[in-house]
């Protein structure tokens, strides 16, 4: 039977994830599909060559994928067929001319990322119950220390290039390390060591972490102190600080939105939306016995009010907790229960090397691979405690947990598409642009609309926590401003961080690590209200059009069932649905019905499988809780 179109380009997105899977051992750890591996190093490699070798890979591929293209009619393929090919060819496309131009992978360590945040996470995705594991794992250990070196090299060329993070993006990380328990980070015990060859093996394990991996740590901290931190630039900018700056900063506005917005646009769209938002603010401030011109008072007293303070780390968990509780069964309102999917969630508290420089919170997506399943993480900063306010926390779990970020990346996950459509590489977001794409202005997009959806799931029922959503959605609004403020027209950090104090109710703990936040990942946090506004607009569109034929669960199909994609995109599948709704007659559901996570359309099938217990246990930055 000779090969289809369709059957020659399966074998080419199949043979490009398990490329992607060979070369990077950490990535495949944290999708569960280490098993699946055909290559035996236990560390991605990170040296100046490993990157020669993926840019030369992925051009082999984009000849290959000209060849079929030449060979096949693509009108044979179905329209999701050739979305798959678009996407394909783009997102190849895209990291070929992006790293060549760009080669932000020498940007490789700042205070949210780099390998003292990495390779501890990593650990704990690495399995140790067979003598195989445990081989690799002791293979892992070996390799930190050359992979450590070859990060120091990677970023001696980047300041021979002058290709660096800001000075400020580096603030505290010889400190993070220096304070890295490395016994607790790397050292497993193997349970249930049956023979010699096994309790050497834990002996290897143990003094490779006690001598190679501490040092191998403690000289890359004075690497970074002595010879790469005091070289770093002062100028906050990407536009003035970065070589070819305007177009990095661009392609960095591009590849996050995935829109061509310039820089002023977005930032006229942010002080446009501020203004919106400070309006509704002041209208519950003016309830709360606040006068219009002092929603800077009210904003104060939020701030310092010990009624908003949680009493403990433990209760804070537990507040979230009881908001994940109650949002479970109210997602029924606005989903099909096939669409919702079966992975678990937990909630947890940000680890306490890390928690100084991370945000309030945030979630890290688990694995659906059917031999290695994690839960999805919402992970909880509970340091700085005081901090913390309580009226933030429901619209954070709409946005970190369900139906935000967990729901969307358990969906996509379990969709059936092919696997690079699945699956997100969700880690070193200094290499934007020069990536595979995160698609941010959907994915974040996304986790902004759902905070809006928090009174129709039964939230926001006291004034204070509707101010937090509009906090919540004040600093994204904010972000749009102080982003292209600082990367493209002059600001400075101050007035940036500012400008967050006066429009939003977050501390000024949280507003400077936000804003270090910004300076250190270029034009990512502008993607979150872009996103949100162009998925309400496609919202507002459907509504118009169907009216009383609109189904908000049938339109969340049309959103979340084609994965995560660029905003053009989920314009057409949005109009595809409105198009095919108008057309259907008669009563009913106005879509067909979406497919069902466990591979079957009985309901009752689904509910064999899906309940409070495991698809919303509860345990927001890596490694605290229990995996499978």
């Amino acid at each position: 039977m000779a090969t289809t179109i369709s059957q020659s380009l399966a074998q080419e997105y199949a043979s490009t994830w398990q490329w992607r899977i060979d070369t990077d051992p950490e990535l495949a750890a944290s999708l569960g599909m280490l098993s699946r591996r055909r290559s035996p190093h236990a560390l991605d490699p990170r040296s100046l060559e490993s990157f020669e070798q993926r840019l030369a890979w992925i051009d082999r591929a984009l000849d290959r994928l000209k060849t079929i293209i030449r060979k096949y009619d693509i009108q044979d393929l179905t329209t999701d067929e050739q979305l798959s090919l678009k996407l394909y060819e783009t997102q190849l496309t895209d990291y070929v001319t992006y790293t060549r131009q760009h080669k932000a992978y020498l940007c490789c360590v700042n205070r949210l990322e780099g390998p003292q945040t990495d390779l501890p996470l990593y650990a704990r995705y690495l399995p140790t119950k067979t003598l195989s594991d445990r081989t690799f794992y002791r293979d892992f250990l070996k390799a930190i220390p050359i992979q450590l070196q070859d990060v120091q090299t990677l970023l001696k060329e980047g300041l021979a290039q002058q290709r660096t993070p800001p000075h400020c993006s580096l603030g505290g990380v010889v400190e993070q390390i220096r304070k890295m328990d490395i016994k607790s980070s790397f050292y497993k015990t193997f349970q249930n060591s049956v023979s010699v060859q096994e309790e050497q093996l834990q002996q290897e394990c143990h003094q490779l972490v006690e001598t190679d991996v501490k040092t191998a740590f403690q000289n890359f901290a004075n690497f970074l102190e002595q010879e790469y931190i005091p070289e770093l630039r002062t100028e906050i900018s990407a536009t003035k600080g970065y070589p070819n700056g305007a177009a990095y900063y661009q392609d960095c506005l591009t590849f996050h939105t995935t829109t061509s917005m310039t820089p002023q646009q977005i930032h006229d769209m942010g002080n446009k939306e501020v203004q919106r938002v400070r309006r509704e603010m002041q209208a519950i401030a003016k309830r709360a016995g606040f006068q219009t011109n002092q929603l800077d008072h009210y904003l104060e007293y939020l701030r310092t009010s010990a009624g908003f303070e949680p009493k403990s780390n433990s209760s804070l968990l537990a507040h979230y907790r009881d908001i994940v509780g109650r949002l479970s069964p109210a997602l029924l309102t606005l989903f099909h229960l096939e669409t919702l999917p079966r992975q678990p969630l937990e909630i947890t508290e940000t680890p306490s090397a890390s928690a100084s420089m991370a945000p309030a919170a945030y979630y890290l997506a688990g694995s659906t691979n059917a031999t290695t399943p994690r839960p999805g993480t919402f992970y909880v900063n509970t340091s700085e405690l005081s901090t913390r306010r309580l009226y933030e926390c429901e619209a954070l779990a709409l946005h970190e947990a369900i139906p935000g970020h967990h729901t969307q990346a358990a969906i996509q996950g379990e969709a059936p598409l092919p696997e690079y459509r699945c699956y997100m590489e969700d880690r070193r977001y200094f290499e934007a642009p020069c990536r595979f794409p995160f698609y941010t202005g959907y994915i974040e997009g996304w986790g902004l609309h759902c905070e809006t959806l928090g009174a129709e799931l039964g939230l926001f029922k006291s004034d204070t926590d509707k101010f937090g959503q509009l906090s919540m959605e004040a600093i994204r609004c904010c972000r749009l401003v102080v982003d292209t403020g600082m990367h493209a027209l002059g600001w400075t950090m101050e007035e940036a961080v500012q400008f967050m104090l006066q429009n939003t109710a977050m501390s000024e703990h949280d507003a400077r690590t936000e804003v270090t936040r910004y300076i250190t990942w270029p034009g990512q946090a502008c993607a979150y209200k872009v996103g949100e506004q162009f998925i309400r607009k496609m919202r507002t569109l459907a509504e118009s059009e169907l009216s009383d034929k609109f189904d908000p669960r049938d339109f969340y199909d049309a959103v979340l069932l084609g994965g995560a994609v660029p905003l053009n995109v989920l314009e057409d599948r949005v109009r595809a649905y409105v198009d095919k709704a108008k057309a259907i007659k008669g009563e009913g559901s106005t879509s067909e019905k979406a497919p069902s996570c466990t591979g079957t359309n009985e309901a009752t099938d689904f509910l064999t499988t899906m309940s409070f217990a495991n698809w919303c246990k509860c345990c927001i930055v890596p490694g605290s809780c229990q995996t499978y």
